[in-house]
């Protein structure tokens, strides 16, 4: 297995700020990823009754390394269940509905979840158990079977008839969301690329959202689940929209093996953990920037504390504070309400605290300074706010958010309707 420790530091090491890296993450067509069309086929269909295409299917020509992580809700989604019990393990193919979440719906949410699963495992020529299931949407309501399964079989056609091509299927799998999410990178000789869906209920573990990205690496499951699940708890776990957590969220790695060999004793290792992880914070950073209702993205980076633990559970608490968004929203350079945040967060050294605002100094070392506050409420009202926290202590930690407008409670009063 992946010594966790040297992994952790690896990722970390990935995720350390580099403005050419992220220059070169900017949202593009799938298929453009170098390598990406090779293994991996997508097929997505619209359901009658809908505007937008609502089921996408992604599979390979041969069983590949799968893992996933899901939401750490104790109401978890049916197809949260059937996908974490058949992973890390060789798989085919992942079927997504958007529209329904599947969650909260009993026994028939479990039927109809192995019916999803068995609709594409027929059309593919393998079992159910070799497809993992995401549903996201609605809460509380039955899938509507009679119009979704012939689109699911339409779709796992279309991917089956496509492999070695990858079609853009990020629209499908939107519900709120203002625009497709993607994001890909070929470090060495180990290419990822990937596509997450996400907008609103959005708080750690880990958010209404859904990622699935894919690597050509060879790679043995149990090692890309080790991967996946530490890179997930320093992005996806690390941003957060509303405070609210999700029924169905769940992240999916696989390796279809057309690339490179790598193992934790290659070289090649510390590329694929780069490019995971290059890929994941900037679908994490998306989502957050893509928040209902937002027009502010807010990093929040941590910069103390005993470990990279406390510390980013200290950039989170600020990112989750409605009263510091609420003030992004309104350029109000309240810097009070990260204290307070800190302090109902537990964290300890306060009296040597250092605060920016969008790179302006307004305290050190626990004593507030004087700062012209019309260039500090200017930069609240950029597309990204930076904040910097200073703290006794060697870990660091970073966190993404958005600001909390009206418009987000509109969207969310009006969701049914």
């Amino acid at each position: 297995m992946v010594d966790e420790v040297d992994l952790r530091m690896c990722v970390d090491a990935a995720l350390q700020p580099m403005p050419s890296v992220d220059d070169a993450l900017v949202p593009m067509p799938l298929e453009q990823v170098p390598g990406l069309g090779v293994g991996v086929a997508v097929g997505s269909v619209k359901a009658p009754g809908r505007a937008s295409p609502d089921v996408v299917v992604l599979c390979t020509r041969q069983p590949s390394a799968f893992a996933a992580v899901t939401t750490a809700s104790t109401a978890a989604a049916a197809p949260c269940l059937w996908t974490r019990e058949r992973v890390p393990g060789l798989r085919r193919a992942v079927v997504v509905n958007s529209g329904n979440a599947n969650a909260a719906t009993g026994a028939q949410g479990i039927t109809d979840n192995l019916g999803m699963a068995e609709a594409v495992a027929g059309r593919l020529g393998c079992t159910a158990d070799d497809v993992l299931v995401c549903s996201t949407g609605v809460i509380g309501v039955p899938l509507p079977m009679g119009r979704l399964v012939p689109a699911i079989e339409q779709a796992a056609d279309e991917a089956a008839a496509a492999v070695g091509s990858f079609h853009d299927p990020a629209v499908a799998i939107c519900t709120t969301d203002t625009r497709p999410k993607r994001a890909g990178v070929k470090v060495g000789e180990v290419t990822v690329a990937g596509m997450a869906k996400g907008s609103g209920m959005i708080h750690p573990n880990m958010a209404t959202m859904l990622g699935f990205l894919a690597t050509d690496a060879i790679v043995e499951p149990a090692h890309l689940q080790a991967l996946l699940e530490c890179v997930n708890a320093r992005t996806f776990n690390q941003i957060s929209v509303d405070g609210d957590m999700s029924t169905n969220d769940t992240v999916i790695l696989l390796a279809t093996g057309h690339g490179p060999q790598v193992s934790p004793e290659m070289p090649a290792w510390e590329d694929l953990v780069t490019a995971v992880s290059l890929v994941c914070r900037q679908l994490a950073r998306d989502i957050a920037r893509d928040g209902e209702g937002a027009r502010t993205l807010i990093s929040v980076t941590v910069q103390g504390g005993e470990t990279d633990d406390l510390a980013r559970s200290w950039a989170r608490a600020v990112v989750s504070s409605s009263l510091f968004k609420a003030a992004v929203h309104g350029q109000d350079p309240n810097w009070g309400r990260i204290v307070g945040a800190l302090g109902a967060a537990g964290a300890v050294g306060l009296e040597h605290l250092d605060v920016d605002l969008g790179e302006v100094p307004v305290m050190r070392g626990g004593t507030p300074m004087a700062f012209d506050e019309p260039v500090v409420s200017a930069a609240m009202g950029a597309a990204e706010l930076r904040v910097f926290l200073g703290l006794p202590g060697a870990g660091r930690g970073v966190a993404w958010g958005c600001d909390l407008s009206a418009e987000y409670v509109s969207i969310n009063a009006d969701y049914r309707s």
